[in-house]
């Protein structure tokens, strides 16, 4: 089944997105099929201007973001000792915490990166350090070549936008909430930048909250 996302679009214009209230989404059968179609094209178009803020801005000011993150997490977390912890290969302007990932070893933790292994099925996670042996992935990512298949406790995901339920507004592939449904365990932690968060994304009913939003203003708790 394709994602609600991936579907056609029609041409009725989405005149009345301004009339939903957070609290009418969400819901199984809250909204009809031209609602949820709109809905569809309004995170499209919203996914496409937060990227393109994303990727205007300086090299210098992602990296000060990434490091404002990278210790909000540390606070955050506290002791991460026997932890396998999820994150990122980034890309499309992406904050890259591979510098903290790399941090993880010596406290204890694991670092693992997720791999797309079937396409529309939840990702599967190789433990992840630097000298790691790579290869090309989906979507020509680079992902670990071999290794054992892990579950990280925590799984840290990039987003695109977010609202103050702490659900998430992601690329459009629902790799990450199918994740999050096969693996009810894993705590999901949103990374972000504060500039991202949304009024409403209005959440779906395929749409996981995350714990928390991390983002370089500090951490937000749904």
């Amino acid at each position: 089944m394709s994602d609600p996302e991936d579907r056609p679009t029609f041409a009725s214009p989405p005149c009345f997105l301004h009339e939903l209230g957070a609290d009418a989404v969400g819901v199984p059968g809250a909204l009809d099929a031209v609602q949820a179609r709109d809905v569809a094209r309004w995170r499209k178009a919203e996914r496409t201007r937060l990227l393109a803020d994303r990727a205007a801005l300086s090299v210098e000011m992602r990296k000060a973001a990434a490091q404002a993150v990278a210790d909000h997490l540390d606070r955050f977390l506290g002791d991460v000792a026997g932890k396998v912890i999820s994150a990122w290969w980034p890309i499309q302007s992406e904050l890259d915490l591979r510098f903290w990932l790399a941090t993880l070893a010596g406290r204890g933790a694991t670092a693992a990166l997720p791999l797309v292994t079937e396409k529309h099925a939840p990702l599967r996670f190789r433990a992840w350090a630097p000298g790691t042996k790579m290869e090309r992935g989906f979507w020509n990512i680079p992902v670990p070549a071999e290794g054992d298949w892990i579950t990280p406790d925590i799984a840290l995901s990039p987003l695109v936008g977010f609202d103050a339920q702490g659900y998430r507004l992601g690329y459009g592939g629902g790799y990450f909430d199918r994740t999050l449904a096969a693996h009810p365990g894993i705590t999901p932690i949103g990374i972000g930048l504060a500039a991202a968060r949304l009024e409403t994304i209005f959440p779906q009913w395929h749409d996981v909250p995350m714990r928390a939003i991390v983002t370089e203003d500090g951490v937000a708790r749904p």
